[in-house]
């Protein structure tokens, strides 16, 4: 345990007036609100995580380093299962909220959901079937993928950069990794946009369309075999049975949805929009490799984790009381601009990879590599077959309207082909 004196007794509950997530993040500039926080609250600060029907849904917003760290590494203190969150316990969670999308009372069977000796059975086929992965397979099918959307992109035109290359690649790589073919791999991007938008009725739906679709492929994958991640996870002897294979397959399908999209989509906003990254980057002296870190570091695409933990005990942390059965949510691109571990030296990300964009502990993200190696190849493969140029004013871009994620809206830009490569590996 950290070593902290309580500053604040005060329940969670019991403070009002609260600054949303939302708010926060798809604000100009999310890291005022995270100093502000800082400066009024400490390391650690109540927030609301979302208002439905006038109820506020509070939860600790945790903005330093070290107790992020120390959070994700307490996995006995602090659990991943939503089951243990006094909102649950006692049905106090109003219907049909998004947060209840990433916190079902009753834990679906993936090692996302559960902690200690069940969050290892679970975890350890994934972790077996990532490494079974032939990487230049992955590299190859990415590409062929970018080719795709770019030929259907045409050889010139404009329109929304997110909506034609960022978000179709981000997930449709990730479905073809594990073994869909693409008329599937758009069945499943539509099903995730409907998860993600938090209506109650469509949510239900999607999921259900979403689980049908990958038990079948669950069967075919046992019967026939590929290398691809489902394959893998098919004939793995942890599981039980075919839904906690399911339940393990669509948690990527959820982060490509999420986290791949906003990755890529930050990358190539920072490269049209900062001069001197962009003169780097063309230059030489940034790799894809490093850009993607700087992004990481500066411009986190996860702003919050959308995997709260849940105090299993009273204790203190941050200079505040924290309760047995609050939630805790673990503010990734504040703890990353944490002025403990920060500077303002750009030098000082390149190939300095301890930024917590991938976590930290037994709940680490089990897939940093294929997320960087999808990422590096669908931002290279872009810059270069196409000369992009945003269109209007940086400063008028919308931010996406969510709690967790960090990217631009919509990116409206012009391409045409080019006739060179602009970026190397």
């Amino acid at each position: 345990m950290i070593p902290q004196t309580s500053r604040s007794t005060a329940s969670l509950e019991s403070h009002t007036g609260l600054t949303s997530l939302t708010e926060i993040t798809s604000s100009p500039d999310p890291q005022e609100h995270y100093a502000r926080l800082r400066a009024q609250w400490g390391p650690v600060a109540p927030i609301e995580i979302e208002r439905k029907d006038d109820v506020v849904i509070p939860a600790w917003l945790v903005l330093g380093h070290s107790e992020n760290c120390h959070v994700m590494r307490s996995e006995f203190d602090f659990s991943r299962n939503a089951a243990n969150w006094r909102w649950n316990a006692e049905n106090l969670l109003p219907a049909g909220t998004a947060i209840g999308i990433y916190t079902p009372a009753q834990p679906r069977p993936t090692a996302f959901y559960h902690d200690g000796e069940e969050r290892k059975r679970l975890r350890e086929p994934l972790d077996d079937a990532l490494a079974a992965l032939d990487e230049r397979v992955v590299r190859e099918r990415t590409t062929d993928m970018c080719e795709r959307v770019i030929d259907r992109m045409g050889p010139s035109g404009s329109g929304d950069l997110v909506k034609a290359y960022c978000r179709p690649i981000g997930f449709l790589a990730m479905t073809t990794t594990l073994g869909f073919d693409l008329e599937t791999g758009a069945m499943l991007m539509a099903d995730a946009a409907a998860v993600v938008s938090g209506d109650g009725d469509q949510v239900a739906q999607a999921q259900a369309n979403t689980a049908a679709i990958v038990l079948e492929h669950i069967r075919r994958r046992r019967e026939t075999g590929g290398e691809d991640l489902v394959s893998y996870l098919a004939v793995h002897k942890n599981f039980a049975h075919d839904g906690e294979i399911a339940s393990s397959s669509i948690v990527p399908v959820s982060a490509a949805a999420i986290f791949l999209t906003a990755w890529i989509t930050q990358t190539l906003h920072q490269i049209l929009t900062d001069r001197s990254l962009a003169a780097r980057v063309a230059g030489g002296r940034l790799t894809l490799d490093g850009t993607l870190d700087e992004v990481l570091w500066r411009r986190s695409p996860i702003a919050q984790s959308p995997a709260p933990r849940f105090a299993l005990t009273d204790m203190d942390l941050g200079g505040h009381r924290i309760r047995k059965g609050d939630a805790l949510v673990l503010a990734i691109a504040a703890a990353n601009r944490d002025p403990a571990v920060h500077t303002d030296d750009v030098w000082d990300e390149v190939d300095n990879r301890s930024h917590l964009s991938w976590g930290t502990g037994p709940h680490a993200c089990p897939a940093p590599r294929l997320a960087r190696l999808i990422a590096r190849t669908a931002v290279d493969q872009l810059l270069r077959h196409m000369d992009v140029q945003l269109t209007g004013s940086p400063d008028d871009l919308p931010w996406a309207s969510s709690a967790w994620v960090r990217h631009a809206e919509r990116l409206p830009v012009t391409w045409q082909a080019a006739d060179h490569g602009v970026v190397g590996g």
